[in-house]
């Protein structure tokens, strides 16, 4: 598979089989994030990797709150249904990745470091598509939540940008893109 051809074939996959993710496969998509380029070669990133049954369950109840106060009436019976397929969904992805970046005190460095982690994170998808894993990144209120930050003890200059679901896909949606050729400007 070339380059280009794994670009092409990189999909969001919402709906991952539960089936074990080896831990030597996601060590090698995260070999290949951190060849990401970074100006000054600050490696701003750092991954947390929830795979085991009790982080996850930790994790799971953790979206489960967060998503529980979104809610007018968090004890209707649609919204529990609800609720209890987060948690289900949650446990059952093999590894879900916390990707941070280090926020530095100068604020062209923490733009810079902010754009290498994306990158990195890039890298990171792409290496799964080579090796048949489907990635699915989140973003949202949780990236900012006290109590998932205490879960991951991460330092107060640290930010949290995703949560990728990492599995082997369940299926894979079909999508197109705009030709290039409309979306670019030539002088």
């Amino acid at each position: 598979m070339t380059v280009i051809e794994a670009i092409k074939a990189r999909r969001s996959i919402p709906k991952l089989k539960p089936d074990p993710l080896p831990r030597d496969v996601l060590e090698k998509m995260l070999e290949a994030a951190v060849w990401a380029p970074n100006h000054r070669l600050t490696e701003p990133w750092r991954f947390y990797i929830i795979a085991g049954e009790e982080a996850k369950r930790r994790f799971a109840d953790l979206r489960r709150r967060l998503r529980a106060s979104s809610f007018p009436n968090p004890d209707a019976p649609e919204v529990q249904k609800a609720l209890q397929r987060i948690t289900q969904d949650t446990i059952a992805t093999p590894a879900l990745i916390v990707v941070t970046v280090h926020q530095a005190a100068d604020e062209e460095q923490r733009e810079e470091d902010l754009v290498a982690t994306f990158i990195a994170l890039q890298n990171f998808m792409l290496a799964g598509v080579e090796l048949g894993v489907g990635t699915y990144v989140r973003t949202g209120p949780i990236l900012a939540d006290r109590d998932l930050r205490a879960m991951l003890s991460l330092e107060d200059d640290r930010r949290i940008i995703a949560i990728v679901y990492t599995g082997y896909p369940a299926e894979v949606p079909q999508k197109r893109r705009t030709p290039a050729a409309e979306k670019s400007v030539w002088l």
